[in-house]
């Protein structure tokens, strides 16, 4: 019965956390969405900033889940890895459809969450991208002059960009709503090509 209730309210105040921001919510307002005494808030969470920092760990924590899960796999080569890095990135973003809502309020209007939890999983798939197109360079794969912050930050926009802006784009595209998986393919083909070595001369 805990865990229903603590799933619960996540699962309320997670869109209305992803509508209004952390501020624009009361505690009040969580109880009734959720059908539950407000009393449970803190016994649960200890009050509306631990319940919002479990919400935001709900959405984020897949990042670290899917890194680590690459990390591993040491049998695919940079260009693999990225290429599953994009194809998992969708489903994560089709899993949370208030993952971009999120990110974009926090970078709007940063809470303490956004040091203590977004930054971290940013910064973990930074590394990831980082250091996975080092691997690419020193093997011969990607350009010899690739300047792999910029190519980085670079990779990590086209794969989310796309999410956080959707919903103007469905505004006058709806069909976008069912491409989320072929926009990933064209996207990280596109990036690859652009700094893959066999172009360096072409």
């Amino acid at each position: 019965m805990e865990k229903d209730t603590e799933t619960k309210l996540i699962e309320t105040a997670m869109v209305l956390f992803a509508q209004k921001g952390f501020a624009g919510v009361s505690i009040r307002e969580l109880a009734q969405a959720a059908n539950v005494n407000s009393a449970l808030i803190s016994y649960h969470f200890g009050g509306k900033e631990g319940l919002y920092r479990a919400v935001m760990e709900e959405q984020f924590s897949p990042i670290g889940q899917l890194l680590k899960k690459y990390e591993n796999m040491v049998q695919l080569s940079p260009r693999e890895r990225l290429e599953q890095y994009a194809k998992t990135i969708v489903m994560i973003h089709q899993q949370r459809p208030f993952l971009a809502q999120c990110f974009h309020i926090e970078l709007a209007n940063p809470s303490e969450c956004c040091e203590s939890v977004i930054k971290k999983y940013i910064s973990q798939m930074f590394q990831f991208i980082h250091d996975t197109l080092a691997e690419g360079v020193a093997r011969g794969d990607f350009k010899l002059n690739l300047k792999l912050e910029y190519a980085t930050i670079s990779l990590a926009g086209i794969m989310n960009f796309f999410f956080i802006t959707k919903s103007i784009f469905q505004q006058f595209q709806p069909c976008f709503e069912q491409f989320d998986e072929e926009y990933a393919t064209q996207a990280i083909d596109i990036f690859l090509n652009g700094i893959s070595r066999r172009g360096e001369h072409e």
